[in-house]
């Protein structure tokens, strides 16, 4: 249990999004998101951005939509203009966002997943994420890191960077043991 309690966080990225570390190796680590209702009426969950790893998403629960943009012009349809960030999560030591340059990018892909069905990524594709049901529940299996600890990756806002100061809140172990029955009833 002191391995999922020091690589889990509520509020992971953002309010309603928690994150329960059920493995963790420098090659492969399995962690499930727990989505609160409250983010289903949200656009998005988080914005758009890419990855240190290569990754697999399969839903147990409710109902997720994954969108892919990419940065250069593959459509006649029209791009939306975004403010660049790098992100260095506080959680390695890093300062969270940093302003780069405004950057244009493209909606390129969607594919949406119920209970059963995922999606795999590249770290270097661009995502994010919107819930289309509630109570839905991700399994995640994060590859070795591609871009290592300390660089940044790319974070693309409509706006100035978020608050993160109230986020990445640590669980109790009631908490924990809560999520993991929870995900014990989604997998069998």
């Amino acid at each position: 249990m002191d391995a999922v309690l020091d690589n889990s966080y509520r509020d992971f990225h953002v309010k309603g999004f928690d994150y329960l570390c059920l493995h963790r190796t420098d090659d492969l680590t399995i962690k499930a998101y727990f989505i609160t209702d409250a983010i289903q009426d949200l656009p998005e969950v988080v914005n758009p951005h890419d990855h240190r790893y290569d990754f697999q998403t399969e839903c147990l629960s409710g109902m997720i939509r994954n969108k892919w943009y990419t940065r250069e012009l593959k459509t006649l349809r029209p791009g939306k203009m975004f403010s660049a960030f790098l992100w260095d999560t506080p959680l390695n030591g890093g300062e969270g966002f940093r302003y780069s340059n405004r950057a244009m990018l493209w909606q390129n892909g969607i594919f949406t997943a119920g209970p059963g069905r995922g999606y795999s990524m590249r770290h270097d594709e661009i995502h994010t994420i919107q819930v289309l049901k509630p109570e839905t529940c991700i399994v995640l299996a994060q590859h070795k890191d591609k871009v290592p600890v300390g660089m940044p990756t790319r974070t693309y806002i409509d706006g100035d960077a978020p608050p993160i100061n109230d986020l990445y809140n640590t669980f109790t172990a009631d908490q924990a043991m809560k999520r993991i029955e929870l995900l014990k009833d989604l997998i069998s």
